[in-house]
C-alpha cells in the first residue's frame, strides 16, 4: 500500500483563509543543509537547490549532456519528499533559445523514471505533482531565473 504525503494545513475556521504553504524557492545550499540531509556537497561552496522549507521537500540537478554535442539529453534530478529521496530523469522539450523572449518557455515532454520505482513508499501520483510544482520555481535553471521572470512551464506527462 502506497503511503500518502501529508500536506499540512491550518484548520479550517468560517470565514478565515488559510494561508497557503510556502512554495518553492531556488536558493544557495546552506551549510546547515548540508548536515541536515547529508548532500555531498562542498561546505562553503555555491550549490543551487529549489527549496519549499515549510514542507520540508527539496529539488536539485538539473540537464545533463549538451544539445550542441550529445544525441541523448535529460534532466536529472534528486527530490526529497517526506524524509525519502527520489532520483528522477525526465526528456526535455522544446525551450526558448533566447533569454529575452517574453514569456520564456520551458517544456518537460516525458518522464523517463522516478527511481526507486515504487516512489519509496510514496503515491505516485502525488509525487508527480510535487515534482512539477518544483520545476515550476525551477524553470530552465533555478540560479538562472532572475533573468527571466516571464516563463511558462509545460509538462507532456
Amino acid at each position: 500500500m502506497m503511503a500518502a504525503f501529508p500536506i499540512p494545513s491550518a484548520p479550517a475556521l468560517p470565514g478565515v483563509r488559510s494561508p497557503p504553504p510556502m512554495s518553492f524557492v531556488n536558493e544557495v545550499v546552506s551549510d546547515d543543509d548540508i548536515d541536515r540531509y547529508g548532500l555531498g556537497f562542498p561546505k562553503g561552496g555555491v550549490r543551487h537547490w529549489t527549496r519549499d522549507r515549510e514542507r520540508d521537500l527539496y529539488l536539485w540537478g538539473g540537464i545533463s549532456g549538451n544539445p550542441a554535442r550529445d544525441e541523448e539529453i535529460e534532466g536529472r534530478f534528486h527530490i526529497y519528499i517526506a524524509g525519502t529521496h527520489l532520483r528522477i530523469s525526465l526528456r526535455p522539450g522544446v525551450w526558448s533559445k533566447d533569454w529575452n523572449v517574453k514569456p520564456y518557455v520551458v517544456a518537460w515532454d516525458e518522464l523517463l523514471g522516478i527511481y526507486p520505482d515504487d516512489c519509496g513508499g510514496l503515491d505516485r501520483t502525488e509525487v508527480i505533482g510535487l515534482l512539477k510544482e518544483a520545476l515550476v520555481a525551477y524553470g530552465s535553471d533555478g540560479r538562472k531565473n532572475i533573468g527571466v521572470p516571464d516563463r511558462i512551464v509545460s509538462f507532456g506527462f
